[in-house]
């Protein structure tokens, strides 16, 4: 009887995160049109990993609105600047990668792969530069240089992240009805999850050294 008490326990526990989950992706659509994506979506991002972050640290009931709205609008200037200037960062990477691909000769081969490279660290950057984002209040280059840190001293993370954000994609179009609950939202779970393992390891790791922590105060 109470296997199945802690069972059952277990079950509604998943199923009201998953709900949450689908709850935080509609707001984070919502809240994108607004701004009509150009200046929406920067901030909603912002505001939804900070709202995976929450519910992944904390085991109370988060206030997924109110905290949502909260960071939509206290990250608004600051989220659109960050993440245009990665955008922008990522562009180059992928626009040097077209053309040298559209070019002959072996120094081209090796500029593309050169290319291919760059375009791959500068989206693991975006992966873990999120993350820092809501977790620790940093500068830009800071956030920059340690999320290219803990791209290189954990391999097995980023290649999590990487890999996650394939599956989500194939089961997104297996599954065209869920897009709506779970495009973002979910891959935003995950990495989240994944950077929280990553911080709390480097912090730990400090400890243990006896120096002071790398980051700074956390900003929620």
């Amino acid at each position: 009887m109470m296997e199945t008490k802690g069972m059952l326990s277990g079950i509604y526990r998943v199923s009201e995160k998953v709900m949450l989950i689908a709850y935080t992706n509609i707001l984070w659509i919502i809240f994108s049109f607004l701004g009509l994506l150009l200046v929406g979506l920067m901030p909603a991002t912002a505001a939804m990993f900070a709202v995976m972050r929450k519910l992944i640290m904390e085991e109370e009931d988060v206030p997924i609105f109110s905290l949502f709205w909260k960071k939509y609008k206290e990250e608004f200037v600051k989220a659109n600047l960050y993440g245009y200037l990665l955008l922008l960062g990522i562009a180059v990477f992928l626009l040097d990668l077209i053309l040298f691909q559209s070019l002959d000769g072996w120094p081209f081969i090796f500029l593309s792969v050169l290319s291919a490279g760059l375009l791959l660290v500068s989206l693991a950057v975006v992966l873990y530069f999120i993350p820092l984002y809501v977790h620790y209040d940093l500068s830009f280059t800071q956030y920059i240089k340690t999320a290219f840190l803990l791209i290189f001293t954990h391999p097995i993370h980023t290649v999590i992240m990487f890999i996650s954000g394939v599956v989500i994609g194939f089961i997104l179009l297996l599954l065209p009805g869920s897009i709506f609950f779970f495009s973002g939202s979910l891959y935003c779970f995950i990495v989240t999850k994944t950077a929280l393992k990553v911080f709390a390891q480097v912090e730990e790791q400090k400890k243990v050294l006896g120096g002071e922590s790398q980051y700074g105060q956390y900003s929620i």
